[in-house]
Formats: structure tokens, C-alpha cells, sequence
């Protein structure tokens, strides 16, 4: 759609342009909410109830434990960027699920960490798995120098929006 500043002094129109922010907005929408997500979600973390399924924020404990397990429950909550009881009610059904448990920590029985079983590390393979295909699709677009690119300015945005917001990343422990 024309706005009145398209137009310019002689009648003759220009096509408006579309600002970064606004094109980043819609792709950010896009992947959230685009008609593609829901099948991608499905690919990605299996049809619920299936016994390959996950819960997305059980992958996000799930990627920080296969990394480095053992994690307290405080170190999970500051990495999630989350409150400590919300970690600890994902825990609940994580466990519940079978794919991680809880333990008293051996230098420290009062502190609590949490640990992936057997399942839980086959689940996070397969899901990880399915994760690094679906990244190749969409990078199958772009030539080699742009997908560098391409992640060099997504780690410098979101790096920024860290700073700005002051949430910049903390490392697991």
C-alpha cells in the first residue's frame, strides 16, 4: 500500500520500502507462527504422545545437560533464563518423562542436580538429529559464504539484544 510520503511532487509514485525492522519483525513472526511452523515443530519434536516426541523447553534442559550433565538446579534456571521454580516443575515432568532425574549433589547433599538417564540422551540425539537436518534445508538456499554470514549477524544480533536488555548469556557451570 502507497503512503502519502510514496508519492512524490510530479504525481509519479515509488515503491515504499520496507525497513529492516519491519522485515525482521515479520520473519520472526514467520517462524513462530508461519503456516510451515507447525509441521516444522512436528518434524522437529515429534507428534505428541509418540514415544519419540519432546516438549520444546524439555529440549532447551535437555541441549544444556547433554553438554555438560550434573547441572544444579540454579545453574538449569540462570541458563534458561528462566526462575528457579519453573525449572523445577519442568524437572517434575522431565522426570516424569523418564528422561532426566534429580540427585543430591556428592560434595553437597543439601544441593540438588540433575542428571539425563539412558533415554534421555537417546531422545536428545534423535531430536538434535532432526534439528541439524531441518537447519541444512533451510541453509541449502544460501552459498557457503552466506551462511556464515548469515550466523556471524544472527550471534551479533541477538548478542546485541542481550546487551541491551541486559540478559547477557551466562555460562552453565
Amino acid at each position: 500500500m502507497l503512503t502519502a510520503d510514496a508519492v512524490v511532487a510530479n504525481g509519479d509514485t515509488e515503491r515504499p520500502r520496507v525497513s529492516a525492522t519491519a522485515r525482521l519483525g515479520q520473519a520472526w513472526r514467520e517462524m513462530r507462527r508461519g503456516a510451515a511452523t507447525g509441521v516444522l515443530v512436528e518434524q522437529l519434536f515429534g507428534r505428541p504422545g509418540d514415544a519419540d516426541s519432546i516438549e520444546p523447553g524439555h529440549l532447551d534442559v535437555l541441549d544444556i545437560l547433554a553438554v555438560q550433565d550434573g547441572q544444579r538446579m540454579s545453574d538449569l534456571a540462570a541458563a534458561l533464563r528462566v526462575d528457579p521454580s519453573t525449572v523445577t516443575r519442568t524437572m517434575h515432568r522431565i522426570e516424569a518423562a523418564g528422561l532426566a532425574r534429580r540427585m543430591p549433589a556428592e560434595q553437597d547433599g543439601r544441593v540438588v542436580t540433575a542428571h539425563l538417564t539412558e533415554k534421555g540422551r537417546r531422545l536428545h540425539a534423535l531430536v538434535a538429529a532432526r534439528r541439524s537436518e531441518l537447519i541444512d534445508v533451510g541453509l541449502q538456499a544460501l552459498t557457503p559464504v552466506e551462511r556464515e554470514q548469515l550466523v556471524d549477524l544472527l550471534e551479533r544480533f541477538l548478542g546485541a539484544l542481550a546487551q541491551a536488555t541486559g540478559t547477557a548469556a551466562e555460562p552453565a557451570r
